[in-house]
């Protein structure tokens, strides 16, 4: 390991070596990181570590090899076989270069690491080349590591395998400290090779044919798309995306799923699907939902692509608890069957369509990805009551997604933001704050009902 003015050289060798088919998840995200490119560095996740106590590099760049040698989805790479499928090439030996960066004294230390992270996050990965799917920054002051970035490639690892990595760098750098030399237990989960040795295996072939299944009757009964073609002539730059700070929504939301006993997403994809089937005309509103797919113990702690999409069909009509209800039930199912195939999945949707003789627009989406502690008290209706209504901001705007409309809701500095992404082809750009607020409302409604 070797310390210059550029960077830290971190050499590390693995036990396994070599190729193995991909992963559903990994083909699953491939498919929209590959449609991207060279755009694809917009799926980077960029996570920031303050270390508790300053360490010497060398010791950092130790830390750095063991999470390097541990989770082989960071040494992994991509190659395409002859047919155009993906394949997962492991690298057992190689080196990662740290960056190192000296903190201004005049900034704090978040201020830095929020900086450098932008900086990493901005930077594609030649997923088909032969560099690591990771990258790590070390933040210097007087010498000594005081803080850290690693940025990862969202086909090495989605949201909770990159939060895994940290936590992993994390106990590494503390057992660094107490113990220099002996190493923590690894954390379970099993190596992308295991999980697609697995899923060529005859329980996840099961479970594949189940979730097709699902899928193919939930596609027979939907709309072929919400907006029709000729919609209007949009924006010259297309894609829109709004935000709007909603702590009244989260708030209302964990108040009505005690209300109508479901879950604080299910109010607010309920009222979602009630404020589309008004604006569209439909009956039946599809929308696509995000799966994390980490429902046992091999996956939970894994560092690796997981994430699939779902599909939940939602009603309009109705007594807002039973619609609620509904959504909570379709969910459940959903989620309980969202581990696939997507080769299996993407010949069940061209069947639909051929009987149709008609193409399926399955680009409106949903992702409820706020940190919700499982088993919280509900809060205060005392605080909904003194809730502001949150302020509205453009947050970008995209030449081309690959995507329709994404409704998305999470937490950011410390706030709760719904996002909406639309064509505006499809809504306009003037309809975004609205449709946020409309849909808010109608989750306030339904708390103080």
């Amino acid at each position: 390991m070797d310390g210059g003015s550029a960077g830290l050289e971190v050499r590390f060798e693995g036990a396994a070596d070599g190729s193995w088919p991909a992963t559903w998840g990994q083909r699953t995200i491939w498919e929209p990181i590959s449609w991207y490119a060279p755009d694809d560095h917009y799926f980077n996740i960029a996570l920031t570590l303050a270390l508790r106590r300053p360490v010497p590099p060398a010791d950092f760049a130790a830390v750095v090899r063991a999470l390097l040698e541990r989770h082989e989805s960071l040494r992994t790479a991509y190659r395409l076989d002859a047919g155009g499928g993906l394949r997962q090439r492991l690298t057992a030996a190689g080196t990662l270069t740290v960056r190192l960066v000296e903190a201004d004294a005049a900034q704090e230390l978040a201020q830095v690491l929020e900086r450098e992270a932008a900086a990493d996050k901005a930077v594609r990965f030649d997923l088909l080349g032969d560099g690591l799917p990771v990258r790590v920054t070390a933040v210097l002051a007087e010498g000594q590591v005081t803080g850290a970035v690693v940025t990862v490639a969202h086909i090495a690892a989605d949201g909770t395998g990159a939060q895994v990595v940290l936590d992993d760098l994390r106990r590494l750098l503390a057992q660094q400290r107490r113990r220099p030399g002996v190493l923590p237990p690894p954390v379970p989960g099993r190596q992308p090779r295991e999980q697609a040795a697995y899923e060529s295996g005859p329980q996840a072939t099961a479970r594949s044919a189940a979730a097709v299944a699902l899928w193919s009757r939930q596609l027979t009964g939907i709309p072929a798309s919400l907006w029709p073609e000729d919609a209007g002539p949009g924006e010259e730059v297309r894609w829109w995306e709004g935000e709007l700070g909603c702590e009244r929504l989260d708030l209302a939301s964990r108040l009505a799923a005690v209300r109508t006993g479901t879950s604080a997403s299910a109010v607010v994809l309920a009222a979602l699907g009630q404020e589309l089937a008004e604006r569209t005309g439909f009956a039946e509103v599809p929308l696509k939902v995000i799966l994390g797919n980490r429902v046992n113990e091999e996956q939970r702690t894994a560092v690796g692509a997981f994430a699939q999409n779902g599909l939940v069909v939602l009603g309009a009509s109705g007594d807002f608890g039973e619609l609620a209800r509904k959504a909570w039930r379709a969910q459940l199912q959903t989620s309980r069957h969202g581990h696939y195939d997507p080769g299996a999945l993407a010949e069940a949707v061209a069947a639909e369509e051929k009987r149709r003789g008609a193409a399926l627009d399955l680009n409106a989406l949903f992702n409820d990805h706020r940190e919700t502690e499982h088993g919280a008290a509900a809060p205060d209706p005392a605080e909904l009551t003194a809730a502001e209504r949150g302020g509205f901001r453009w947050r970008s705007r995209w030449a081309r997604q690959d995507c329709r409309f994404f409704f998305g809701l999470g937490q950011h500095a410390g706030r709760t933001c719904a996002t909406l992404l639309v064509d505006t082809r499809s809504v306009p750009a003037a309809e975004v704050e609205p449709l946020l607020r409309a849909v808010e409302e109608r989750v306030v409604a339904a708390a103080q009902a």
